[in-house]
């Protein structure tokens, strides 16, 4: 199984993770109504099993939760793939959700880049400059290249199309098709 239990303490924020990129099912808690939607909607459209708390400084701000969720995630879904043997590596997804649309590219090349394409305003308890951050610092910490595109009118909608969309993509590109590394290379890092 693939799978990953990491934690990460700071002053600001406590997070602790677990991922199984091959089961189901999601417990989420972050102190962030709608950050803990995203990810339940991550969850739930990937069928990676994901259980995740992080308990924060959010009487100041959500960034640091977001943040430090963030890295510890990505921490958690490199250590769960390993050498990435046998997986697709690409993964792809368009979501409409009412008037908007996300579209996703993922590739689990071991270079953390994120890549976003679009005009995306926050919401009272979720600022729009934390779904960027969000990603980036994902990327960063799982070797995931995601290239996300919203277009919409309700910045929810574009959010929600935009977690789905990576959820999808991600499940396509970790699938396993056979025993090789899909890397001329012979590894992906």
């Amino acid at each position: 199984m693939r799978t990953s239990v990491l934690s990460r303490k700071t002053k600001e924020v406590e997070v602790k993770v677990e991922v199984n990129i091959d089961s189901s099912g999601y417990e989420i808690e972050t102190g962030i109504p709608f950050f803990n939607h995203m990810l339940e909607s991550f969850a739930k459209h990937s069928g990676i099993g994901l259980k995740l708390s992080a308990k924060g400084d959010i009487e100041v701000d959500e960034h640091h939760t977001v943040e430090d969720t963030a890295i510890t995630f990505g921490e958690a879904i490199r250590t769960a793939l390993g050498e990435k043997r046998g997986i697709r590596r690409f993964g792809d997804a368009i979501i409409p959700m009412d008037e908007s649309v996300a579209i996703c590219g993922v590739d689990v090349s071991g270079r953390g880049v994120f890549n976003f394409d679009g005009k995306l305003k926050g919401l009272d308890d979720f600022k729009g400059e934390n779904f960027y951050h969000f990603f980036d610092t994902l990327c960063r910490n799982s070797g995931l290249n995601v290239y996300l595109s919203a277009k919409g009118k309700n910045p929810h909608h574009m959010m929600e199309a935009c977690f789905k969309a990576f959820g999808i993509a991600l499940k396509k590109a970790v699938e396993i098709v056979d025993g090789d590394v899909k890397s001329t290379k012979g590894m992906l890092d």
